[in-house]
Order: structure tokens, then sequence, then C-alpha cells
């Protein structure tokens, strides 16, 4: 793998780490396969060495949605200090804190989340009002809520959740769109 100097060294370890992954799972999956007739022990053993080569999937997902956030902020604020790999994927607080050249400070949250229902499953509903309650008691000057599926920037530009995050930029890292929750009262 080929370092890319744009990298801090606690990205290019991560990113080390998800490919050596993605290398395991593509040996693992040429010399083990799901058998027929179905053998639940041997389907057993299958699936738990597939969970144990890919270790916390999301937790990488997350971290590669990071570097898109990182793009992000380096391109709309010319942030150049922000380091992807500098807190641990799922660890408790605002997901992203930056400042801008002249000082001003940007606080996020990243939600991978996709619904597996609409609206939210409850308990991704709870998550998610939690950070933009969060991210609109904040006294930051920029405060972004970054997503990386359609159907969750949807939901969360639609008033049962805009309204509860007024001032809150929602960005769709894969598309770029944005919308900023209205003002309380508009």
């Amino acid at each position: 793998m080929t370092e890319d100097p744009h990298l801090s060294p606690a990205e290019a370890a991560a990113c080390k780490a998800i490919k050596a992954k993605d290398r395991d799972l593509r040996a693992f999956l040429t010399r083990s396969e799901l058998t027929e007739p179905i053998d639940p022990a041997g389907w057993l053993q299958h699936l738990t060495n597939l969970k144990h080569t890919l270790g916390n999937l999301n937790n990488d997902v997350g971290f590669v949605a990071t570097l898109l956030v990182k793009a992000y902020l380096e391109k709309r604020f010319a942030i150049t200090d922000f380091d992807a790999g500098a807190k641990a994927q799922g660890a408790p607080g605002i997901d992203i804190v930056a400042k801008t050249i002249d000082g001003k400070m940007i606080v996020g949250e990243l939600k991978t989340t996709k619904p597996y229902q609409p609206g939210f499953g409850a308990q991704q509903r709870t998550t998610i009002i939690k950070d933009l309650n969060r991210l609109a008691s904040s006294t930051a000057d920029h405060r972004l809520m970054f997503v990386i599926d359609a159907e969750t920037f949807r939901t969360l530009c639609g008033k049962n959740f805009s309204s509860k995050a007024p001032g809150v930029e929602v960005i769709d890292l894969v598309t770029g769109q944005m919308f900023l929750c209205p003002a309380s009262g508009s």
C-alpha cells in the first residue's frame, strides 16, 4: 500500500488495517463457503470466521466516512489540522471538532446510520435526536451533521428532525447535498 502524504500517521495506520481486513476477507472467501445441503454447525463456523475476519466493520465505515469529513472541511473551511484517526470511532462526545484559520469553531456529528424502517428505529431515533440536540445547543460557529445515506439525509431534512436542530447543517457526504435546519419559528 502506497503511503499518502496527505494522511496523518494515525489515518495511514487505520487505512493499512482496513486494507489488511480486505485482504484477509478475500483469502477467507476463496477457501470457505456455505455448504449444500445446509449444515448448521458448518454454517455457524463459516459465519463466525467471517465475523472475526471483518472485526467491527461499522468502525471501519465510520473511519472512512471521517476521511470524507476531513476532505469536506479542508475544501470548505481550509482546515489543515484535522486528524480523522485522532478520535476512536464510537468514543463518547462530539465526533468532529476543528477550527478555521481565523479561529472559528466547527463541531460535527457523523451518522453512518441507514434507517431500517421509515423515520428510523427507536434506538436510531433516540441517538440521532441526542446528537442533533447536542449540536443545536453548541455555541460553535458552524454546527454540522454529516451523513452517508440518502434516506437518512431526507429524513433529517424533514420537519420532525430539522425542527429539533435549528441552525444545524445536514450534509450528505456522498452527494454533497446540504440542508440548513430552519431557526425556531421559521
